[in-house]
């Protein structure tokens, strides 16, 4: 592979498979042609549910089309970067033998060739943290670093309307568990006009559906032909996430959701709270993407993809670098498209 080349580069992308990214995966998988320009439109909705008016013979009533709401965003670039230096690839590397007969610059290769599958790992994570801050607050804060690590700019995405959030306590034995997901599935229905089929959950939930009195009664009772109204069959699907089970009568599947990012201060923390649950319908939400503009060869020159990355040589520091940039936004199809529980408030 040429590194050096970064249409080679982005063409080697293609071809790659994408890591997993759940949230991201699950509510926001559509991948629209990257914009070229500075900025993109970012289109939302609220549901609207309204009848059709009665009239009087050869009349007629003009009704208001769904309205949309426009936000002109400037996308928010990520470029994470790796530096190669000589220490890096004259001593022996991971797995290598004792007599290894590597060259430095086979090991130089291989290094870079992982380093692009990191680079893009870092950037499917920054996805993921995306769309759990949408998910879960129904908006995006978004920092900007300079080229010194310094912190200089904050911005904010904001879907102003979504306001589909409950907080309750389901430690509690006698918590009305059922209730609340069938209150916030309707409220979806309600106001989208589609049907919510899943739930993703926090590491604590679980535990409270076993521990309900109400999922207890429902699930002791001996002829499960009487009342199929929810079963429990937990399975690892994937690391960190699991499938618990399914509430039949609200068409929900249920996933429990445990993985972890390391925060720009370095701590270890979850993508969605150990309380939370978000229901949602699947499958509707975007990726938006930005072109990418580098300088190379002293000019500039912009690059249509979602992930471009950037070789970089230095012969007075003697390093090589590759850096990963991406600029994206993720959008819902409308803000009533899925609702959050706080289930110890």
């Amino acid at each position: 592979m040429d590194f050096k080349d970064t249409i080679t580069l982005m063409q080697a992308m293609d071809r790659m498979k994408q890591p997993a990214s759940f949230l991201t995966d699950t509510f926001f998988p559509v991948m629209p042609a990257v914009a070229m320009t500075d900025k993109i439109a970012v289109e939302y909705r609220k549901g609207q549910r309204t009848l059709a008016p009665f009239i009087v013979a050869g009349g007629g009533k003009n009704m208001g089309r769904n309205g949309s709401k426009i936000d002109i965003y400037e996308p928010p670039m990520v470029g994470p970067r790796r530096v190669l230096t000589q220490e890096d690839i004259m001593g022996r590397g991971f797995g290598e033998g004792v007599y290894s007969t590597k060259s430095p610059e086979q090991r130089a290769n291989e290094i870079l060739a992982k380093d692009l599958v990191d680079l893009q790992y870092a950037v499917v994570n920054r996805k993921n943290k995306m769309a759990a801050d949408i998910l879960t607050t129904g908006q995006c804060e978004i920092k900007g670093y300079a080229a010194d690590g310094q912190l200089a700019k904050v911005d904010t995405v904001k879907f102003e309307d979504w306001n589909q959030k409950l907080t309750t306590d389901w430690s509690k034995a006698g918590a009305d568990i059922l209730g609340d997901l069938g209150e916030m599935s309707n409220s979806i229905q309600e106001n989208a006009g589609i049907i919510p089929t899943v739930a993703i959950c926090g590491k604590n939930i679980f535990n409270y559906l076993l521990g309900n009195d109400m999922m207890s009664k429902i699930l002791n009772i001996s002829n499960g032909n009487n009342l199929t109204m929810l079963n429990f069959q937990p399975t690892l699907t994937a690391p960190q996430v699991g499938f618990i089970g399914k509430i039949h009568s609200l068409n929900l599947e249920l996933y429990t959701y445990m993985e972890t990012y390391v925060d720009d201060d370095g701590q270890v923390k979850s993508f969605i709270g150990d309380d939370d649950v978000i229901i949602g319908i699947p499958g509707r939400g975007k990726q938006l993407h930005g072109a990418v503009t580098l300088v190379e060869g002293k000019s500039f020159k912009t690059y249509a993809g979602a992930y471009v990355p950037a070789y970089r040589a230095s012969e007075d520091d003697n390093t090589v670098s590759l850096a990963m940039y991406s600029r994206f936004l993720l959008v819902p199809e409308t803000v009533d498209d899925w609702a959050v529980i706080k289930a110890k408030g």
